[in-house]
């Protein structure tokens, strides 16, 4: 592993924050063993990543006994050279070596993008007046933990906004696009941008390099998804995407760039499609807030609950956009007096989508698998009402699950064994049946007995909501599309069984 210079003295503690460069060395050469040899590797990667969550690239290489690869992974998976014989190639290796050891920040795909002074962070962009802006970064909110995603990392700031880094695709419509929209259309309950400005893409970083045809790994399942998994796959979203991984081909000879990164050379046919394009940018918006799975009290976690949904209502039926992630990181506790009187809002409109637009071209089904909708994971067209039934989901996980980290346990422990582990492994298609029999009467009966007795008068709601989203057909069947008619009677029915449960508090 190649180290910060700081971290390099002895008796320091060596951190993934401080790694510039990781390797994985083998006795022996077996190609048999690559797939579970490359896989140490991506785990070595995905934590740096996790402890440099606005990192652009990372270096690696695999050594087995004199055969060497190297490898760059970034947010659209990973790419590399073919084995060679370090003794052959004795200058190959050289080359590859010192180019590790001398690259500079940019080359080795470090965040240049964050500046820092007298140990504070802080980043420079123009707000949406065009006036230049110093923004002071605090703690970090959230990062997410997969390699190849939006990578999405928020920090809060020192006037009470949010700054968020993500990569997103290139084939959808940017956030800041679909927030200047809301904006127009007086759209409330949902976030206000304060800055914007984008930094890099994947094609820019990847700019004249040339892929042959990506190695792929078959994985098992039936999911739309699961036909084929290329090895820069990650399970985060259960949705493979064809990137580029090996035998990567010729970069000119740009300024400033390694010895190491020019060895990653061969000659074969372009083509945008080996990988998806991400683009990389800062969005500062406003107002901050804690994440719905911070909620400190039962009133507080059905009144930004229920507010969320009246924003998501506005972003729907007055936007014209349906959000399409709904999960705990994207729904926040505000304050009121500082967010239009909403006690919960709606975060992250990256997976959004304009109503009758058509297909973006990008390829990741949209959401957190936990919270999909059935009909969502079986890859039919996404509405507005999946994204209530996504709503529904994360009440009975913040209730049965993140309620007895919250201090709702007393003197009991959480289930071992959980009914809602089931809506994380499988297949697609398993997890959809899995849901399905949990929306029964007697599924969410179930789930509900996972709940702390502290919620149990969430119950009642819970019940009622079932009720509102997965009627019973004449045959006992629960239904599960979407109502045809004013999308705001769901809403509003929704809307009402919370405001009673409030009541009864």
């Amino acid at each position: 592993m190649f180290f910060q210079a700081s971290t390099t003295e002895a008796g320091t503690l060596y951190e993934y924050k401080n790694i510039l460069v990781v390797g994985e060395q083998k006795k022996s050469h077996d190609k048999r063993r690559f797939k579970k040899d490359f896989l140490q590797l991506t785990r070595y990667v995905r934590n740096i990543f996790a402890d440099q969550p606005t990192r652009r690239f990372v270096h690696a290489f695999l050594l087995c006994a004199s055969k060497m690869e190297l490898w760059i992974f970034d947010r659209a998976g990973a790419y590399s050279t073919d084995f060679f014989d370090i003794h052959e190639n004795a200058d190959m290796f050289a080359r590859a070596l010192v180019g590790y050891a001398t690259m500079d920040a940019e080359a080795m795909g470090l965040d240049t993008f964050i500046k820092r002074e007298n140990g504070q962070r802080y980043i420079m962009l123009n707000d949406t007046g065009g006036q230049s802006k110093r923004i002071g970064l605090d703690r970090a909110m959230y990062s997410q933990k997969a390699i190849v995603s939006r990578g999405t990392t928020c920090y809060t700031t020192k006037d009470n906004n949010v700054v968020k880094f993500a990569w997103a695709s290139g084939k959808r419509t940017p956030e800041v696009e679909h927030l200047t929209e809301a904006k127009k259309m007086q759209v409330k309950g949902v976030a206000g941008i304060v800055a914007h400005h984008r930094i890099t893409t994947i094609a820019e970083i990847r700019k004249e390099l040339q892929f042959s045809k990506p190695h792929r790994f078959l994985n098992g399942g039936d999911d739309p998804s699961s036909a084929s998994t290329s090895t820069n796959t990650s399970g985060y979203k259960r949705k493979s995407s064809s990137d580029a991984t090996t035998n990567t081909v010729s970069r000119s000879n740009k300024k400033q760039r390694s010895d190491s990164q020019k060895l990653i050379r061969k000659l074969s046919t372009p083509s945008e499609d080996l990988w998806e394009d991400r683009i990389y940018s800062c969005l500062v918006i406003s107002p901050a807030g804690r994440v719905i799975s911070e909620f400190t009290d039962i009133k507080q976690l059905l009144e930004s609950m229920r507010d969320a949904i009246k924003a998501h209502q506005s972003l729907y039926v007055t936007g014209k956009i349906l959000h399409r992630d709904i999960s705990p990181n994207n729904i926040i506790i505000t304050d009121p007096e500082i967010a239009d009187g909403f006690k919960g809002m709606l975060i992250d409109l990256d997976m959004a989508k304009a109503q009758n637009s058509g297909p973006s071209g990008a390829r990741q089904i949209t959401g957190t698998i936990q919270f999909m909708a059935i009909e969502v994971l079986r890859n039919i067209d996404h509405t507005y009402r999946h994204d209530l039934e996504s709503f529904f989901y994360v009440l009975l996980w913040m209730c049965g699950r993140q309620s007895w980290h919250n201090g709702f346990s007393g003197n009991k422990k959480a289930p071992q064994e959980s009914v809602f582990q089931r809506w994380e492994i499988g297949s697609f298609s398993q997890i959809a049946m899995n849901k399905e029999g949990d929306m029964y009467v007697s599924g969410l009966e179930r789930i509900m007995s996972e709940f702390p007795e502290k919620l149990d008068k969430v119950n009642p709601l819970c019940m009622r909501i079932r009720k509102i989203l997965f009627p019973y057909d004449e045959e006992g069947r629960i239904f599960l599309g979407t109502p045809p008619g004013d999308e705001n009677h769901l809403y509003e029915s929704i809307i009402a069984a919370y405001n009673e449960a409030i009541s009864k508090l």
